[in-house]
């Protein structure tokens, strides 16, 4: 079912503006050497979100907004990041790697409870009737306020996670920097 197009007096913007809240996304608080490392983890982490907030923002229709952040899709898209930053770190040694990718998701789990909260919201809208306006605009309203739910979990977490991540270089870094001492370089 799709939803009628809203009327011609008003312009399809009911999406509010969403990353207003990522206030982290932007920060600079880190050491200049740092600061690659930490824009490239931002933009995976944040990645996901601002995508499907690209998409949405293109949609005609209120269920395209919803199909825009697929529940599924971005909580897999999480996993995997999470994931692939334990890998970074401890690839080379599994139970460190496990270890931190516990730690790592434990820091993320308000993240993934606003996503999955964010589906069953999705659910009961794309279930009330059309016909329904009133019932249809108060979960739209729902879908709305978990939307926005999750754009504050995604920045709360970003600063613990950033600091997790910081506390244990890269293991392509570890490595240089045993190879400089091992010649008698500085740091």
């Amino acid at each position: 079912m799709s939803d009628p197009p809203p009327p011609a007096s008003t312009p399809f913007d009911e999406l509010p503006e969403l990353t207003l809240s990522l206030r982290s996304l932007g920060s600079r608080r880190r050491s200049s050497s740092e600061t690659d490392a930490v824009t490239e983890d931002q933009e995976r982490y944040f990645g996901p979100l601002l995508d499907a907030r690209r998409h949405a923002a293109g949609a005609h229709a209120r269920a395209s907004v919803v199909a825009a952040f697929d529940v599924q899709r971005l909580t897999a898209l999480l996993d995997t990041t999470v994931r692939a930053f334990a890998s970074e770190r401890f690839g080379a040694r599994p139970s460190a790697r496990r270890a931190f990718e516990a730690e790592l998701f434990e820091i993320v789990e308000p993240l993934r409870v606003a996503i999955e909260l964010l589906g069953e919201r999705a659910a009961v809208f794309e279930s009330t009737p059309s016909s329904d306006v009133a019932a249809r605009q108060e979960r739209w309203d729902a879908w709305l306020a978990q939307l926005r739910a999750v754009f504050r979990a995604a920045d709360d977490s970003w600063s613990p996670l950033c600091d997790a991540l910081a506390g244990v270089p890269r293991e392509e870094n570890r490595s240089r920097l045993g190879w400089r001492r091992a010649r008698g370089d500085s740091p």
